[in-house]
């Protein structure tokens, strides 16, 4: 791995250090069990949504597995399909668990400032915003785009925040509430751990000049300060906005050295 990929991923890391603050700024405080039904419908929602797109891209792409379209390409986007079912699956059981009461994908909530997560990828790769999101329609021209690949490769860095979320709630109680949401999100963060390093591997290919890793860098930055807004609102704004911003200058300073 080139210096400049290894200065990425080190910037991701720090931005996942943040994201993971956010989250034990909630956890920090005892919870009733209808304070977690507003976050897990969330996070139902961005497993669930991914659902649909991924299964639709891969109907478009069959026919040129070999012939355009990598069959190893196509044999892990098969993988990531199989994963956000079982996470949605796993997530939607525990709310009706949880709640005593059946949950569909109508009970699930996408949230406002998911949705400026999805505008914000949408600026570099209209497909990986579709793919993450359910936002949009899956076009073949899109998803076929030879031009892009680096915008990809820097958003699939910062996917799911390197695992900030799965990663705090892994490790709750093991009793109550807090034990039942640590052994979903430990199974969960089994499956994200396995392609922990899709993000670095593909922007090792594409990040070859000082103008592509300059790019690579904004992209990140971009997409990860919303992710922390993202997640604060998720779990009902434990930090305000003037602490998210230390958590960001924070994020930098890891990232440098500083």
């Amino acid at each position: 791995m080139n210096r400049n990929v290894q200065q990425l991923t080190k910037l991701a890391a720090a931005y996942r250090t943040a994201e993971e603050a956010i989250v034990n700024a909630f956890f920090a405080k005892p919870r009733r069990k209808t304070d977690h039904l507003r976050w897990l419908r969330a996070q139902a929602f961005k497993e669930y949504s991914a659902i649909k797109p991924i299964f639709t891209t891969l109907a478009k792409f069959y026919p040129d597995i070999d012939r355009g379209i990598d069959r190893h390409d196509y044999e892990e986007l098969t993988e990531k399909l199989a994963d956000e079912t079982k996470h949605a699956r796993l997530v939607m059981d525990l709310l009706e668990e949880i709640s005593g009461k059946r949950v569909t994908f109508k009970d699930l909530l996408w949230l406002p400032e998911d949705k400026k997560l999805a505008k914000v990828r949408a600026r570099y790769s209209l497909s990986y915003a579709a793919l993450l999101h359910g936002s949009g329609k899956i076009r073949g021209k899109e998803i076929r785009r030879q031009d892009e690949s680096l915008e990809r490769a820097a958003i699939t860095l910062t996917e799911g925040g390197g695992g900030a979320l799965y990663k705090v709630c892994s490790k709750l109680k093991k009793t109550g509430i807090d034990g039942k949401v640590a052994r979903v999100f430990r199974e969960i963060l089994r499956d994200e751990m396995e392609h922990k390093d899709t993000g670095a591997r593909a922007l090792a290919a594409v990040v070859k000049t000082e103008t592509a890793f300059r790019r690579a860098a904004r992209i990140i930055r971009e997409v990860s300060s919303q992710r922390l807004r993202m997640r604060n609102e998720q779990f009902d704004f434990p930090m305000s906005e003037k602490e998210l911003q230390a958590l960001e200058k924070r994020a930098g300073q890891l990232a440098t050295g500083g």
